[in-house]
Formats: C-alpha cells, sequence, structure tokens
C-alpha cells in the first residue's frame, strides 16, 4: 500500500498489516545478504508522488537495499488474471527444469512474458505495460 505523502510509510499488506506494518523504512533495514528474487504483483510497487518522481523511495528499492538482486514490480494496478499469467510465464521460464530457479535471467523472463501479452492484447498497453525489473 502506497503512501503518496511518506513514502517511506508505504508498506506491504500482509495479514497483520494494521497492526504490524511492515513499512519500506523497515524493509531498508533489513539485511538479508543470501536473498535473490522478490516478486510483488501488487498495484504500484514503484509508484511515488509527482512531487518525489526523481525519488526512488518505494517498496521495490526499499528489497534491493535489503538485499535482493532483482525484484519484480508494478506500476499500477495489476488485472488479476494477466497478473498470474505473467507470475507464471516469468517462474516458468526461470525454472531450470531441476526444481531451481536461474533469477539471473529475471529481466530477460519478465521481458519475454510481457512481450507474448503485448502481441495477445497489442490495444491494450494497461494489461502488459505495469510490470518492471529492478536490477542487474
Amino acid at each position: 500500500m502506497g503512501d503518496l505523502e511518506r513514502p517511506s510509510g508505504s508498506r506491504l499488506v500482509l495479514h497483520d498489516h494494521a497492526e504490524h506494518p511492515l513499512t519500506v523504512r523497515d524493509l531498508a533495514r533489513l539485511h538479508l545478504p543470501s536473498v535473490q528474487l522478490a516478486y510483488l504483483s501488487a498495484c504500484g510497487t514503484v509508484r511515488t508522488s509527482p512531487e518525489l518522481a526523481d525519488e526512488a523511495v518505494h517498496i521495490v528499492s526499499a528489497l534491493q537495499i535489503a538485499g535482493f538482486s532483482h525484484v519484480v514490480g508494478s506500476l499500477w494496478h495489476v488485472d488479476d488474471t494477466i497478473g498470474a499469467s505473467v507470475a507464471q510465464g516469468v517462474y516458468e521460464s526461470l525454472g531450470t527444469g531441476d526444481g531451481a530457479l536461474d533469477v539471473d535471467r529475471t529481466a530477460e523472463a519478465l521481458h519475454s512474458t510481457v512481450c507474448a501479452l503485448r502481441d495477445t492484447y497489442p490495444q491494450t498497453p494497461s494489461l502488459w505495460a505495469c510490470q518492471v525489473h529492478a536490477g542487474p
């Protein structure tokens, strides 16, 4: 859930978010050296206010600061069916066949998945153009 007035107060909406919010500030303070991929299929995980458009204070950047080398987020609301399709396509592309994931291919996997959706819905970029990858 984005907080456009206080971006560091933006938070993940988890089961106990009302009592114990997990904010951008909390995430950025974590040190998780062995994590590799965070996939956020949610509304506006990279969104900030117009006044702070040149600052990268959002959940995606906080997860990168915490240690995730690859983070997939969204710029705006994700249609549930499309969001599930993108996640499935990305994870299938990352699979190595032995149950592991080749996360170094995350950007490529997201790109090819989004291109396939673009080909299916060429007149509706609002369905497929919101996913972004942050990382190498």
